[in-house]
């Protein structure tokens, strides 16, 4: 049985991880049934291949290694390596602990996730494994079948034309997308006019993105959210949550479901360097810019900004 999650990043680096947290395992379905029986455990089934049931002191979750299945991939690739012990207090209960580079590379395959509740948890771990213990992908070939097996929805496209991209029904946009970009640009323009190609509507240059400066980057995540918190939330709920909580919702967004390629990827690994460069200010622009005329109202519903991101 593989340990897996926090219980074994605990087990290399208890001070980073000071708390094991519920356990995760990753195991074959005979393993599983032994295990559950040996300990009592009433474990409910979440999907085909997750169940969950409470025992050794907490919650545990098992990951079922059907053939054919990352899970499996996952066990078998990892057995040859060298892997730690966990007895978690009890002399009986004996998992091994991969590396932490697999287990850099399992947060790495579920980061983007949509909606996540554990959204931050996983950016914090990601990123301390990254930045902080230097860990790298394991295995690059596994982790493009873990990501193929967690990711099932299309991803938006940096591509996607402004008529083909907003099709939400449940809200009405009232104001034109590209003049919010104008609103809360933090220079004179957007910081997409920076990377936007040349010979399309919303197509973004990969090569212009290269040559812009860190600034530009930067800004370019921090106008998106904030165009994002105004339309999804400022705007229409304003009144209900604050700007600050509208633009980490808007940003978790951006870092995951709502752009994609490698704008999402710069996103991600720069969250926290977004968040520094965070100011309440966005809706006093937003506000001031409809005074004067630069915010517009949409003529006809079905838009999208020149990053097609939404």
């Amino acid at each position: 049985m593989l340990l897996i999650g926090s219980a074994a990043a605990h087990v290399h680096h208890p001070r980073l991880w000071p708390t094991r947290g519920d356990i995760d395992v990753v195991c074959e379905w005979d393993d599983f049934r032994v295990f559950i029986d040996n300990h009592g455990i009433e474990a409910t089934p979440l999907r085909k291949n997750h169940f969950v049931g409470e025992g050794l002191g907490g919650m545990v979750e098992f990951e079922i290694a059907w053939p054919g299945t990352s899970g499996a991939e996952l066990l078998e690739r990892v057995s040859a390596r060298f892997m730690r012990p966990f007895y978690g207090g009890h002399p009986d209960v004996l998992m091994l602990v991969p590396t932490m580079d697999w287990l850099f590379t399992l947060k790495a395959s579920h980061r983007y996730r949509k909606n996540d509740p554990h959204f931050l948890k996983t950016l914090r771990d990601y990123h301390r494994m990254k930045y902080e213990l230097g860990c790298e992908i394991a295995d690059p070939e596994w982790l493009a079948m873990r990501e193929a097996e967690t990711y099932i929805k299309r991803r938006p496209r940096l591509n996607t034309s402004k008529g083909e991209f907003f099709t939400d029904a449940t809200l009405t946009y009232v104001y034109d997308h590209d003049t919010l970009h104008i609103a809360v640009a933090q220079g004179n323009l957007p910081a997409y006019e920076s990377y936007k190609a040349d010979d399309a509507e919303v197509f973004c240059s990969r090569k212009k993105w290269d040559a812009c400066s860190e600034e530009t980057k930067l800004n370019g995540v921090l106008e998106e959210t904030y165009v994002l918190a105004l339309e999804r939330s400022q705007i229409p709920h304003g009144d209900k949550i604050s700007p600050r909580d509208s633009f980490l919702i808007a940003l978790s967004k951006v870092c995951t479901s709502i752009t994609s390629g490698w704008f999402r990827e710069y996103a991600y690994e720069n969250y926290y360097r977004v968040l520094d460069l965070y100011s309440d200010e966005y809706v006093a622009k937003f506000k001031r810019g409809l005074q004067e005329g630069v915010v517009l109202e949409v003529k006809e519903h079905g838009q999208t900004d020149s990053l097609g991101t939404t």
